[in-house]
């Protein structure tokens, strides 16, 4: 049984057993990228690694279509020159150019505008009653203690520099979901090749 045969099996399976989108899109998109990318037989181990990869990054990106992250983490893997033709494959020639070209930031919207506009009020008023109160230094280490851990968040969620905290905690959130999504479904993917490889009536193993 071929890659791609085991690949359509699994893709046809979840279509029929699951109604969520994210595990279809997924799929479908892994899918896309592994026939476009790991088609040709002269490719060396770590190139077919890297595609496979990168095919699991964008289907988890498209897959979480209209989060910061997603478009983050598109953007940031369009960097790279020998990415570009498969994710142009991947989402179409008007989606990707319209997710890379230079536009308003990834994290824009008038949502976002009025979050922010309220944490500054927040914390203005915060301020005030910490330099009105003689025990402020705890409330200052807290307060130091959760930057700390804000710029941690930010650096490990893609586009998350960009984002408030309002707006990170969610992002983060559906980022964490979605990576964990991610495993779960390249384990049922590699399971499967496996047991298709140790098939007695695959011939020569998968191909």
């Amino acid at each position: 049984m071929s890659k791609v045969k085991c690949l359509q099996i699994i893709f046809l399976i979840t279509m029929q057993a699951t109604d969520l989108s994210f595990h279809r899109i997924f799929l479908k998109t892994m899918f896309m990228g592994l026939k476009l990318g790991v088609s040709s037989r002269k490719m060396s181990y770590q190139e077919r690694k890297r595609v496979i990869k990168l095919s699991a990054n964008i289907a988890m990106a498209v897959a979480g279509n209209g989060m910061n992250w997603s478009r983050a983490l598109i953007i940031r893997h369009a960097k790279h020159e020998k990415n570009k033709v498969l994710l142009r494959s991947l989402l179409g020639r008007k989606r990707y150019e319209s997710i890379t070209e230079p536009g308003l930031p990834l994290n824009f919207t008038w949502q976002n505008m009025i979050r922010k506009m309220r944490f500054r009020r927040t914390n203005s008023i915060l301020r005030r009653g910490a330099h009105a109160s003689n025990g402020a230094t705890a409330r200052v280490i807290a307060r130091s203690m959760a930057k700390k851990r804000t710029r941690t968040l930010k650096s490990l969620v893609p586009g998350g520099e960009s984002l408030d905290d309002f707006s990170l905690l969610g992002e983060t959130i559906d980022y964490v979901i979605s990576l964990q999504t991610q495993v779960h479904l390249m384990r049922l993917l590699t399971e499967v090749l496996s047991v298709s490889n140790l098939s007695p009536n695959t011939k020569g193993g998968i191909s």
